[in-house]
Order: structure tokens, then C-alpha cells, then sequence
């Protein structure tokens, strides 16, 4: 079968990287002769169900590689995947057509990051893989591919540049990728939908291509005599499809939600201070001490248990170490902590195309800030609000409403600082979007590898900045 970029629906930003890699490969002598080294390996990573193997295939039919393919349950034993393994290299470099040896769940054999082996033939399958990339002779003749579901677990040896130089993220599809995946199932059919693509697409949230696909053939199945599928089967089958296709994602799809409102929230917070973070799920913080610190000044019940990471922490100028004395901050300081708050807003807007209620504890926090930073005196004397002042000498309404006004303003200048920089880094997001999900918590130090792998995060120069 002949596949195309067209079999593809939706994923423009991930079809772009692959056409790219197309262009090197179909254009392989031309690169060899400008003395460039061709990509070894690419590595296509991303929850069950959303097409890493077809990105795989239309690679290979739009550069016109042959495909020999590992397949580790077809394996009765892990000496059989070795033998798979050794023949398959062998065969493509003897070949003399370009090749392509495609390895599916390339994660499910190996030892994991921490390098926990599970087996000893683990450790044989990882380093007969190690010798014979690195025996790939660079002439562009045959490319490694492999597909995993667990990118972060994958041995640090077998990912590094000059061995997989590529890596692309195939993650559940967005709100507009959703659109089109449900259009091509959906005009597919002889049968006509009471809603539209656009609109199913909004309650699809956390569904996987295979899921949507399956979405629209059982409400094929279940049409009227004339093909008609109204709303209330659609609504019905879409019920039915997370309470029972999709058991195993409820826990997953909350901790989605939660990892994309961390994420936004460590982004900003990391763009503004190099501090010591943990990366993680909880609630009650924007992944980073120093800003957390700030928070809690004004929020007791906000970010009070935080913990160290394997991290060092990196001491900030005018700020005393944590053991107990007053540590000093500005008003630019709450501003950051602000902005870092709106950052999980931002991200869910952008990423999930929807905003949940996990976010409301982020303004109320924001708001206390905000507060604060008026009763210490940060907005100047003009605008400084106190409670128990109040009392005794109520201030005007002319005063009260002039501090309302400068503190919806301040609010306003950080949400459009906090999307700003969570839109500059959005694929970094995306990236760690499943890494996340699956480990819920990561230290510094591998946060820190992954920031150097995928370029940095990128500066969005802005007021508060």
C-alpha cells in the first residue's frame, strides 16, 4: 500500500518535521556531497493509539525505502528479537535500494533511564542495538526508526546525538487535529451527522486518533434505517466511549489536565528565576522554591510543604537562605509569581483548547497576591490598602476604586506576559506533556537535561520582564 501525507489527519506541526527529514533523505547525495552526516536514527514517541507507525510508513513510502520491520511480539524469546535485531541490519546494509528498519515499542525491550535492567538479555538487546547504529556507515543507504510510548524512559546512550538525531512527538491530537482526524472519518461514511466535526471535537478531549475512529464507526453501526446518527447517539456513544474504551484513561486524562497547568505555570516560573524547583502534579505550586516562597508570604496555605529537589539551588541576589530568617522580596518578585500562576491558564487555553476548574485556585491565589502587594505598600502610598486602617479611617470609594482599577491592570499585563511565554515554548510543553503524565514528578537535574536536548526555553521579552 502506497502512503501519503494525506493519510495523515491533522498534525501539521509534526508533518512539517517529517517532511523535512523527506526532504534529507530523497536529497541524500546531494547532503553526502556538501560533506554533511545523514540522520542514523529518528525516534517517534507518544501515547497508544495516536499513528507513530504510519507517521513511520508514509516516511518510508515518500522516500521510497523498503521497510524491514522488528516487531518484539513476534519474538518467543528475547534471543529470537536478537537474531531479529542482527538480520535486520544486515539486510539493509547489503541491500542496494534504500531501507528502512522500522522498530515498533522499541521501549518495551530496553532498560530504562535509571538503568533498572529487567533482564540480562535487556542489557544484550541494548547494546547489540548501540554497536550496530553505530556500525551504520552514514552514507544514507538505511535509517533506524522506532516508535516507543515512553520516551523518558529510553537510555540516555541509545538517544544521544549521533545515534537518534531525530525525535518527533506524536501526542494525542489537539482541538484542530481532532477536527480533522472526525472529518476524514466522519465524510468516510455514507452517513450524515447531526453535529458537526467542530463541535464533537470539543467533547473529545484526551481521545487518541484510534479512539475517535472507533468513535465514529460505532455510531456508524448504531445509524437509522435511513443513515441518520442524531445527537443523542452521538452523545451517547461519546459516554460510552470514556466510561468504557476508555477505562484506563480517566486517571490519565486528569493527570493530562493537571501536568498542562504545572507546565505552563514551571515555564514562566523558570523563564523569570533560575531557583531550585521540583517538577510535579501538585496544586499548590508553580515549580519553583523562590517563587513559591513569594506566594506563600501572602498565601499560608499555598505551596507551605515544598520540597527540595536532587537539584542544587541557586542562591538569588538579596536573598538569604531558608533557614528561618525573614527573606526579602520586591514587588517585581510578586509580579513573577503572578505571572508563573497564569502561566497554567495560559497553557490549558493554548494546548487543551479548554480551560477546567482545576485553574480557579490559581486566580483566588493571584488575587491574594495582588492584595498584598497594595497592603505592603508596593503600589506606592497612594494606592496602599489596609484592613485594619480601614476600620478605624475608611478610605474613599474614589481611592478604593483607583486601587481596583490598578490591580485589574497588573492583572491584565501578567496574563498577557504568562501567554507570551508559554505560546514562545509551547513545543517544549508539549514535549514534556507525556513525560510528565506518566512519571507526575521530575527533579531538576532531568528537567534540566531535557531543557539542553530541546533547545532551551525561549524568551518572550515583555513589561514584567
Amino acid at each position: 500500500m502506497k502512503y501519503t501525507f494525506e493519510n495523515i489527519a491533522g498534525y501539521d506541526r509534526e508533518k512539517e518535521a517529517l517532511r523535512g527529514l523527506c526532504e534529507i533523505i530523497k536529497n541524500r547525495r546531494e547532503y553526502l556531497r556538501r560533506g554533511a552526516r545523514l540522520p542514523k536514527g529518528l525516534v517517534l514517541y507518544g501515547e497508544v493509539g495516536t499513528g507513530k507507525t504510519l507517521f513511520a510508513r508514509v516516511l518510508a513510502s515518500e522516500c521510497g525505502l523498503r521497510v524491514l520491520r522488528i516487531d518484539p511480539g513476534a519474538a518467543k524469546k528475547e534471543k529470537d528479537l536478537c537474531r531479529m535485531i542482527k538480520k535486520a541490519f544486515v539486510s539493509a546494509s547489503r541491500r542496494g535500494e534504500p531501507t528502512m528498519i522500522l522498530f515498533d515499542e522499541l521501549d518495551k525491550v530496553l532498560p530504562n533511564r535509571e538503568e533498572e535492567y529487567f533482564t540480562d538479555q535487556a542489557k544484550m538487546i541494548q547494546a547489540q542495538l548501540l554497536t550496530l547504529i553505530d556500525g551504520m556507515d552514514g552514507g544514507g543507504n538505511f535509517i533506524f526508526v522506532a516508535t516507543c510510548n515512553d520516551y523518558a524512559n529510553l537510555p540516555e546512550t541509545l538517544i544521544r546525538p549521533g545515534r537518534i538525531d531525530r525525535k518527533i512527538h506524536i501526542g494525542l491530537p489537539d482541538y484542530l487535529s481532532r477536527v480533522k482526524i472526525l472529518k476524514m472519518y466522519m465524510t468516510g461514511s455514507a452517513c450524515s451527522f447531526a453535529l458537526p466535526a467542530e463541535e464533537i471535537a470539543k467533547n473529545c478531549v484526551g481521545f487518541s486518533c484510534a479512539a475517535l475512529e472507533t468513535f465514529v464507526n460505532e455510531c456508524v453501526l448504531n445509524c437509522d434505517a435511513e443513515g441518520k446518527i442524531g445527537i443523542s447517539l452521538i452523545e451517547g456513544k461519546l459516554h460510552e466511549m470514556r466510561l468504557d474504551d476508555l477505562p484506563e484513561k480517566s486517571s490519565e486524562f486528569k493527570r493530562r489536565i493537571d501536568a498542562c497547568l504545572a507546565l505552563g505555570m514551571f515555564v514562566v516560573a523558570r523563564s523569570f528565576d533560575n531557583g531550585d524547583y521540583t517538577l510535579s502534579l501538585d496544586s499548590d505550586t508553580v515549580n519553583n522554591v523562590n517563587l513559591d516562597t513569594v506566594i506563600h508570604d501572602y498565601d499560608s496555605d499555598y505551596a507551605a510543604d515544598y520540597e527540595e529537589s536532587d537539584g542544587e539551588a541557586e542562591e538569588e541576589s538579596g536573598k538569604e537562605e531558608r533557614s528561618g530568617k525573614k527573606i526579602y522580596h520586591t514587588g517585581r518578585d510578586c509580579l513573577h509569581a503572578i505571572c508563573a500562576l497564569f502561566g497554567g491558564y495560559a497553557a490549558e487555553k493554548l494546548i487543551l483548547r479548554e480551560v477546567y476548574d482545576n485553574v480557579s485556585r490559581i486566580f483566588w491565589t493571584a488575587d491574594a497576591v495582588l492584595t498584598g502587594m497594595s497592603e505592603r505598600g508596593f503600589l506606592g502610598p497612594d494606592l496602599r490598602y489596609s484592613e485594619s486602617r480601614n476600620e478605624d479611617l475608611p478610605y474613599s470609594e474614589t481611592r478604593i476604586l483607583a486601587i481596583n482599577d490598578r490591580l485589574d491592570r497588573l492583572a491584565e499585563e501578567c496574563l498577557r506576559e504568562a501567554e507570551a511565554i508559554v505560546l514562545a515554548n509551547r513545543e517544549i510543553i508539549e514535549k514534556f506533556l507525556p513525560v510528565l503524565v506518566m512519571r507526575e514528578r521530575l527533579n531538576r537535574v532531568t528537567c534540566e537535561a531535557f531543557l539542553k536536548e530541546w533547545g532551551g526555553l525561549k524568551r518572550a521579552v515583555g513589561e514584567i520582564l
